[in-house]
């Protein structure tokens, strides 16, 4: 091989170098002859580092931002999915409601609503009386004597009625 020259470096074979014992590590402090524009100088080994890290850099800022991209949706993700657990408890719990009440509407025993109680897998009495309202009145004549009669339940409020003479009036009443 031709031999070579480094800057004012003694000439040395290609061979030669490559016979020079190897270094283990690559210190901050490690001096290092290099050749620039024609002339001989030496690198440190931290020259040697930041000439590396700086090569790297934009890839380690964009995969540390690729990294904390990643980190919030793993995030998102587990917010989803405790989110969607929890949807799928109270389905769950409203299936079994459901389940429960199913086939168990309300029922009147002795004249009281009883409606159905799941927890206890139950009826139980509300002690509301099961009696419907008359939302109308409903009028009788009694042939014999000519008198005429009105029926209302007592929660009745519809409108009234009155005798005028002859003719039967319907009384609306307006708040106020």
């Amino acid at each position: 091989m031709a031999d070579k020259t480094t800057g004012g470096l003694p000439a040395a074979q290609e061979s030669a170098i490559g016979g020079l014992p190897g270094i283990a590590d690559l210190y901050d402090d490690t001096l290092i002859p290099v050749e620039q524009q024609g002339e001989a100088r030496h690198m440190t080994g931290r020259q040697w580092k930041g000439y590396a890290q700086a090569g790297v850099q934009a890839y380690v800022e964009s995969a540390k931002q690729s990294a904390q991209d990643a980190a919030n949706r793993a995030d998102d993700a587990k917010k989803s999915a405790q989110d969607a657990a929890g949807s799928a408890a109270d389905a769950a719990g409203s299936a079994l409601s459901a389940q429960q009440y199913s086939g168990k509407p309300p029922v009147i025993i002795d004249g009281h609503w009883w409606t159905w109680n799941a927890a206890e897998q139950r009826y139980e009495d509300t002690g509301e009386a099961a009696r419907g309202n008359v939302m109308y009145a409903t009028f009788l004549l009694d042939p014999r004597t000519g008198n005429l009669y009105m029926y209302t339940d007592s929660e009745y409020a519809g409108p009234q009625f009155r005798l005028n003479g002859a003719d039967l009036e319907v009384v609306l009443s307006y708040g106020g």
